[in-house]
């Protein structure tokens, strides 16, 4: 079944001497947008990260936010001594400008997070990285099945817009099987307005003209091509690759064939009929736009 490219997850879990909090969101685009927010000495692993999420997802605007916690002191915390004294030079003069009463205290300073500076050793990123992978590609398990499930709910929807769509052109198919008795009777209404009352009309020209109409009003080749492309739109809603694209190619030819049919037509339960259509393909192709 096709997947939505809406979701979420979150995956909070300890593994080895961290605590990790991975949260993931995927949003409708045209291509495959992946937008990371790591902690800084974990940005060498981006490139690791976004080939990780295109095994799992093709299509879509893909946020990933992680964030670390060491459940033990890590082996290299410093503190940015100068930019202390930056800070502290700073409030000590507004305190003094102000007249405040209270001091600088080292407390004031600390918030700040420019005053601290983790840095990791290669060996220590690896085994970060090596405990969040796993928990990274919980994440994107849990993102792909909430975009199954939303998918199916698509897929029913356009289901039931295609079986609209095919009752309309059976209703089309019916109406255009008529047409040469229509247009012969409509023929001979207005060539019986136009010639004397003692004036009869051959048959071989009536015939003739009404062949002609036909012909230029055939839509046999529309109506066949409009099967062929609900049927196909049917099959990739079944499948679990990615067919949004493909989906949405098929709602342009169907769009094309409505709009050739409604050229064609002299019949105003045909137009409406076709109207009708182009509406249902409407909501079709708007639906596909949230398909991978």
């Amino acid at each position: 079944m096709i997947k939505s490219m809406t979701g979420f997850s979150r995956v909070e879990k300890v593994s080895g001497p961290y605590q990790f909090r991975v949260e993931m969101k995927s949003l409708n685009s045209k291509g495959l947008n992946i937008i990371n927010q790591l902690p800084g000495y974990l940005s060498m692993k981006e490139l690791e990260l976004n080939n990780l999420v295109q095994e799992y997802v093709s299509r879509g605007k893909v946020q990933t936010r992680v964030q670390v916690k060491f459940l033990e002191p890590p082996k290299v915390l410093e503190i940015d001594k100068n930019v202390v004294r930056a800070y502290y030079s700073m409030l000590d003069e507004i305190v003094g400008e102000l007249s405040l009463p209270e001091p600088v205290k080292l407390s004031d300073l600390l918030n700040f997070r420019e005053v601290f500076r983790i840095e990791l050793s290669d060996e220590e990123i690896e085994n970060i990285w090596n405990h969040l992978v796993l928990i990274l590609r919980e994440a994107l398990e849990k993102l792909v099945e909430e975009r199954k499930k939303e998918g199916q709910k698509i897929g029913a929807d356009l289901k039931r817009i295609l079986e609209d769509l095919s009752s309309r052109v059976e209703e089309i198919e019916k109406i255009s099987d008529q047409l040469p008795a229509l247009y012969r009777e409509k023929i001979k209404e207005e060539v019986e307005k136009i010639l004397p009352q003692d004036v009869s009309v051959k048959e071989d020209i009536l015939e003739n003209h009404v062949a002609f109409m036909a012909t230029k009003a055939d839509i046999r080749e529309e109506i066949t091509r409009l099967r062929s492309h609900i049927k196909r739109a049917l099959e990739l809603i079944e499948s679990d690759e990615p067919v949004g694209m493909n989906l949405d190619f098929l709602g342009q030819e169907m769009l094309r064939e409505l709009n050739t049919i409604l050229s064609k037509s002299i019949s105003g339960e045909i137009t409406s009929l076709a109207l009708e259509g182009k509406v249902l393909v409407s909501q079709f192709r708007e639906q596909i736009q949230n398909v991978e």
